[in-house]
């Protein structure tokens, strides 16, 4: 009589590991774009905060600049993965408009940036120049600065 030997084969394994490996991926890609959202939802809430601050601020002050070169300090000047600054110079900028910009402390994992101006209107950019390393109280360079921008939704 013959023994009956109970198991899986070396090929059956191999296939099982590859749809593993393959879900794997999957899940691991479908997690970071989750993630990704998630701070840019993160971000875009603290804009829309700085963005309230400034309508208050131009309310009692009639500028949305503290003095003719510097800007308010904002109340949300960071999330845990962004930076928050007004974009451009307060200095010769008009006292009715501003842009408020997040930029990733860390570039390589998100290049992409966030801006809010006096309208309330939110864009986000693909790739920008700005950087949280200036040491400054405001994002230099206009709108040239960053590169193909559309409205966020």
């Amino acid at each position: 009589m013959l023994k009956q030997y109970k198991g899986f084969t070396l090929l059956e394994l191999m296939i099982t590991l590859a749809v593993f490996a393959i879900l794997a991926v999957v899940a691991i890609e479908g997690y970071q774009t989750y993630i990704r959202h998630a701070r840019l939802s993160q971000v875009h809430a603290a804009l829309l905060q700085n963005a309230n601050f400034m309508e208050r601020f131009y309310q009692q002050n009639r500028s949305f600049k503290q003095t003719s070169t510097t800007w308010p300090i904002l109340p949300e000047r960071s999330t845990g993965h962004f930076c928050i600054l007004p974009q451009g110079n307060a200095r010769g900028a008009h006292d009715d408009q501003f842009t408020l910009k997040a930029v990733a402390f860390d570039k390589n994992n998100e290049p992409r940036s966030l801006k809010i101006d006096e309208s309330l209107i939110v864009t986000i950019c693909e790739k920008t120049s700005s950087s949280c390393n200036d040491k400054r109280d405001f994002f230099r360079g206009g709108s040239r600065v960053d590169k193909k921008c559309t409205v966020f939704q």
